[in-house]
């Protein structure tokens, strides 16, 4: 038989220096939303990953906001190299 305590879990988990700030994580959901967008979120992904790298540039280099914010950044410069080869094959297209 399988005991618990009603306390739960012994450990204790301290989230004070895991604190996200929303900008990263902008960053990040308009990178993603951007590939699936092929690209349209894109801009305003790279913009809110700049941006967040500017507030986290006194922090750690390992800190959570900053890596997400990295992250949100490559897949927004992805995302306008998606929309670039759809603009071109678009215009190609319409030209011939």
């Amino acid at each position: 038989m399988i005991q618990s305590s009603p306390s739960g879990s012994s450990a204790s988990f301290d989230n004070s220096n895991d604190d996200l700030p929303a900008l990263p994580i902008w960053s990040f959901a308009l990178g993603v939303l951007a590939l699936l967008t092929f690209g349209l979120t894109s801009v305003p992904a790279i913009i809110c990953g700049h941006r967040a790298l500017a507030e986290t540039r006194g922090a750690s280099s390992g800190s959570l906001g900053r890596s997400v914010a990295v992250i949100g950044l490559v897949i927004g410069y992805v995302g306008v190299a998606l929309l670039g080869t759809w603009i071109a094959v678009a215009v190609r297209y319409l030209c011939a």
